[in-house]
């Protein structure tokens, strides 16, 4: 367990959006004058060099259900985690195990962030470079009506979620960190892709909500295949 102590109204930096302990502010003498004991949390650093999933879930929940807890940013060593004052640490005696474990303390934390960390690579990268190349690819398919209809009408957000769809019933499944997501088996998405739009050019054209099928289970049949 590692213990700081920090100096009463050290200067708070904004840290996307929120109100955060610069990491120089902490300080590993307890003869500092007028200063606090903390503690900080484990299993709650993350970053360029600490790339653990559960890490930065637990970060995400234990910062949005205990108003207590506090943000720390080392924007040299570009990490985040959570401190805790010595007096208030008590009241996570109920997740402090698991964390000690290096486990996370709500698995749907892990999976909404999980969800949020691929959504957000396919619209920067797989979306837009999927979007641009599917008429090409249609009409190397020999889908020219496809390609004509998709080329007229693409729908991105569309793109996305059929790309996710199919990424997530692909092996090897993407390879997710706390920082972010990589798909390894891009090419095999790619061409299960073309080849639902190929039967179903609906499914990422403008103004057909789930390529025009009724129901989500309807949807992954006709993308899945």
């Amino acid at each position: 367990m590692t213990r700081w102590w920090m100096r009463e109204g050290a200067g708070l930096v904004e840290d996307q959006g929120r109100p955060a302990v610069p990491f120089h502010a902490l300080h590993a003498s307890s003869e500092l004058p007028d200063a606090e004991s903390w503690r900080e949390i484990p299993g709650t650093r993350w970053g360029e060099r600490h790339r653990d999933l559960a890490a930065r879930a637990n970060f995400n929940h234990l910062e949005k259900v205990y108003p207590f807890v506090q943000r720390v940013v080392a924007v040299q060593e570009r990490w985040r985690s959570l401190i805790v004052r010595d007096v208030d640490a008590w009241r996570l005696e109920g997740v402090w195990g698991v964390l000690e474990d290096g486990g996370a303390v709500s698995q749907a934390a892990v999976t909404a962030l999980l969800r949020r960390l691929l959504r957000a690579q396919v619209e920067r990268n797989e979306g837009p470079e999927v979007g641009a190349e599917l008429p090409r690819l249609l009409e190397q398919e020999g889908a020219s009506r496809a390609a004509r209809t998709v080329e007229g009408s693409l729908d991105e957000e569309a793109v996305v979620r059929a790309y996710l769809t199919i990424a997530s019933d692909t092996s090897p499944l993407p390879e997710v960190d706390a920082l972010g997501a990589r798909f390894p088996a891009h090419a095999v998405v790619v061409e299960r892709l073309v080849k639902a739009v190929t039967k179903r050019p609906e499914l990422v054209t403008v103004g057909a909500p789930l390529g025009g099928a009724p129901s989500w289970q309807t949807y992954e049949r006709w993308v899945l295949g």
